[in-house]
């Protein structure tokens, strides 16, 4: 038997297994974590201590990113749940293959399930506007809250992976529609709410001197007959 890991080396050998099996690259890891991709690979490599007091902001942001509690970070066994589930999963039901059990039922939820998880991951990254606009207005303050709320639409359609996604897209601009406000003052309030730093781009680069010309902007836009969804468009458009 090897030596007993130290908590730097348990946090090192969980991180890796974590990064592993997140559908995000290391650097997408690192950004939203608020990190250095020079400080993630010191981790991946010599690993951290466990603080004796409440984690830096960076440590509990990693593990809002990864999906875990952030103590399991530092547990000796793996802070991974797939890996343990995983083999509970093969076990039983290769318990049942053995007595010829009927587990239909059982692999259909799995494969349900498979395919949200893939279908959720693949909106939140292409349609980032719409997964965040989501977020706001249902109040889900984590990522791992946005997924899970998605999650549960898309197993309730029991679509092929290419049907969900596209009626999630359209499920969720219908949504976004049926949200927008039809004032100009307030469309200008809502921009700034649920897309701040496509507001604060809007600043920059129309060189405004302040928001109450960007709240006249958007005024302008749905005085001249756009519909509040073609002035939300529009404005998305400028944002970019």
């Amino acid at each position: 038997m090897g030596l007993p890991m130290s908590e730097s080396e348990v946090f090192a050998a969980n991180l890796r297994r974590l990064i592993d099996a997140s559908p995000l690259s290391e650097r997408q890891i690192a950004e939203r974590s608020g990190v250095s991709i020079k400080t993630l690979a010191r981790w991946l490599q010599v690993g951290a201590q466990k603080p004796t007091r409440r984690p830096p902001q960076t440590l509990l942001q990693l593990a809002r990113v990864l999906n875990v509690p952030t103590d399991e970070l530092w547990r000796g066994e793996t802070a991974c749940a797939c890996i343990q589930y995983g083999e509970k999963v093969k076990d039983l039901i290769g318990r049942w293959e053995r007595l010829g059990v009927n587990y239909q039922d059982i692999t259909r939820w799995i494969d349900a399930a498979w395919i949200a998880a893939r279908v959720v991951e693949r909106f939140c990254r292409e349609e980032a506007d719409l997964a965040g606009i989501v977020a706001k207005v249902k109040t889900l303050r984590t990522e791992g809250e946005l997924q899970s709320y998605l999650e549960s639409m898309v197993r309730e359609w029991d679509l092929d992976e290419a049907e969900s996604y596209k009626r999630l897209v359209e499920s969720t601009q219908k949504f976004v529609f049926a949200v927008l406000p039809r004032d100009p003052d307030q469309m200008g309030a809502w921009f700034r709410r649920v897309h701040p730093r496509r507001w604060a781009n809007l600043l920059a680069r129309r060189k405004l001197d302040d928001e109450t010309e960007l709240v006249a902007l958007i005024r302008n836009l749905l005085t001249e007959g756009l519909s509040p969804h073609e002035a939300y468009e529009a404005i998305v458009r400028l944002s970019n």
